[in-house]
């Protein structure tokens, strides 16, 4: 039996790891230790591994406590999931030996080291994957080597990068230099290069409802867990249905009653005539979809069995809470053409009501370097450590598959 305080004295937050595709490959759950005296490693691993399935994104477990680490490192392996370790540990006899046993026991490390220190490296101790932390001077390096090469390849080959704050350094390190994948995104740059008009919709996402609603099988649910995939998608059908060309007597601010009330043939013949207007650009979508990751946890951080129209709002509420960074206007001015609830408006734009909590609570998060903060946030909003962790972890445990017509239920 887990014990009752482990998720309670701990705080995780995460960081989605994109490959190549510009999809979600890995998550980086950051373990903070709030109480260390509670903290038991193998009641933390049975957590997540009781709850990570084989369809899961791997797990990388950057804890910060080198005691959790070391306990962490003696239990029984979790499927699919990676252990992260300073690079100093592979460099003393001792220690490395620790991590040979550790490998030997099913466990996959990865280790965090700087670019010149594995520079002309063959094969990593340990069987370890590699994350490289780019400084200003690595980043510069990169970029100034002529497109193919000698070496532009080599030093990334299948690692994880960290530290890629442009979005042509992105480009280089998955396209051209071939990395595993990239710890975090460049938003801002990616973003900056369509700061001159608002984004239109995912061109991916829209082909995608369009398979489903030619198949007869398709729920009203499934095709708005696809539909909510791209904020601007939602934003818009919003619009749409509370346009004049609608002339409805009761205003709708409810992405499914939307749905019902355009009906599938009606969608499908709009979104076809979209298609040719989508964002074709893919490195959107690490944008998007962190919008949506961050939108599902503040949904999960509702209580447990709370209805779907409730969990739809919440959803929809912290979805456009990011809608300004994507259509370059201001939240106010966005928000004030849809007839939503109070609730939504105190929440985006008071920072205060009911939903204001899911919202702050899922922020502090998911917001890298941050992770101190949440026990602080959960307390002022009267939120338990352990209810926010459990409400992560489900979030990224089905972060994979949220959208497969296997669960009729909003995950």
């Amino acid at each position: 039996m887990m014990s009752h305080t482990v998720l309670d004295s701990i705080a995780l937050g995460y960081e989605p790891v994109w490959n190549r595709a510009r999809e979600l490959a890995a998550v980086r759950l950051g373990v903070r230790a709030v109480h260390p005296e509670s903290v038991d490693a193998a009641h933390l691993m049975q957590a997540l591994g009781d709850d990570w399935p084989e369809s899961a994104p791997v797990l990388v477990l950057a804890v910060d406590s080198p005691r959790l680490l070391q306990q962490t490192l003696a239990c029984e392996p979790v499927h699919n999931a990676w252990i992260e370790v300073p690079g100093s540990q592979f460099e003393h006899p001792e220690t490395l030996a620790r991590l040979n046993v550790a490998a030997r026991r099913g466990h996959r490390l990865l280790r965090r080291a700087d670019l010149a220190s594995v520079r002309g490296e063959v094969v990593a101790p340990a069987g370890a994957r590699t994350l490289l932390k780019l400084g200003a001077e690595d980043a510069q390096h990169l970029l100034m080597l002529p497109p193919g090469g000698p070496g532009r390849a080599s030093p990334l080959l299948d690692r994880v990068v960290e530290g890629v704050a442009s979005r042509t350094l992105a480009r280089l390190c998955l396209d051209d230099a071939g990395a595993w994948g990239l710890l975090g995104w460049p938003d801002d740059d990616v973003l900056y290069a369509h700061r001159q008009e608002p984004l239109n919709y995912d061109a991916a996402v829209i082909r995608q409802i369009l398979l489903a609603i030619g198949d007869e099988d398709c729920s009203l649910e499934h095709l708005e867990r696809l539909v909510r995939q791209d904020p601007v998608l939602v934003y818009r059908i919003l619009l749409l249905v509370n346009s004049a060309a609608y002339g409805l007597r009761h205003e709708i601010a409810s992405l499914r009653h939307a749905l019902m009330m355009l009906g599938f043939r009606e969608l499908g013949r709009w979104l076809a005539e979209q298609l040719p207007h989508s964002e074709p650009d893919r490195d959107l979508h690490p944008v998007r979809y962190a919008m949506v990751m961050r939108s599902r946890l503040a949904q999960h951080l509702l209580a447990t069995g709370s209805d779907d129209n409730l969990r739809g709002e919440v959803y929809t509420t912290a979805l456009l809470s990011q809608l300004d960074r994507l259509l370059h206007q201001p939240l106010g001015e966005l928000l004030y053409r849809l007839p939503l609830s109070g609730r939504v408006f105190d929440a985006v734009l008071r920072h205060d009501g009911p939903y204001h909590p899911l919202l702050d609570v899922a922020r502090a998060q998911g917001e890298p370097g941050q992770l101190h903060r949440l026990p602080a946030v959960c307390q002022r909003h009267d939120l338990s450590l352990e209810h926010a962790n459990r409400a992560l972890i489900r979030m990224l445990a089905s972060s994979r598959d949220h959208a497969s017509p296997r669960s009729e239920r909003m995950t």
